[in-house]
């Protein structure tokens, strides 16, 4: 256990904050923190037939095009599932008859405090995707069957992506209304 002892924002941005400080260990040793803040994101594995639906996108922080699932960042009062339906949305265009629930998880506890809260979409209707002005999204199609192929090939690196995967392979494919119960 530990907690704070004082703590200041160092840096306040449009999507997280960075706060630091010292906190005291549980036996009374002091130590320095550096902890991101973040709203929490909602993430989105969709299944349209016999493929998951992907966005690629240039992700300046690893300076290349990255393969992951939709996702955002939820906004304040939103619940994740309404974060998710809308990413879907903003980003491929689709609408998911029947949404399940996947785990909440930390991507980084070792600094950083967001919680991605895990969806599974199925039964997809095409709208119009409408993304983010600041976003080039280009949606990718891949067989079930060449997504077990990458993930033991280790062609995804995107955190969120590969446990959405992992989880949708855990659970069946999303074919049959008692896969992911």
């Amino acid at each position: 256990m530990e907690r704070w002892l004082h703590q200041e924002t160092k840096y306040e941005g449009a999507i997280f904050s960075v706060v630091g400080g010292e906190a005291i260990l549980e036996d009374g040793r002091r130590v320095r923190r550096d902890v991101v803040q973040h709203r929490g994101s909602a993430a989105v594995v969709p299944v349209l037939g016999q493929c998951v639906l992907f966005v690629r996108q240039y992700r300046i922080a690893v300076g290349r095009p990255v393969l992951e699932i939709p996702a955002g960042g939820i906004e304040p009062g939103e619940l994740p599932e309404f974060t998710a339906r809308r990413e879907l949305e903003e980003e491929l265009g689709y609408q998911a008859g029947r949404w399940a629930p996947g785990p909440v998880f930390f991507s980084s506890v070792g600094f950083l405090n967001e919680a991605i809260h895990l969806f599974f979409a199925f039964d997809l209707q095409k709208t119009a995707a409408v993304p983010d002005a600041d976003e080039h999204v280009e949606e990718v199609r891949v067989p079930l069957r060449d997504v077990r192929r990458g993930l033991q090939a280790g062609e995804y690196d995107d955190a969120k992506t590969l446990i959405g995967l992992h989880e949708l392979l855990a659970r069946g494919n999303g074919n049959s209304s008692n896969d992911l119960d």
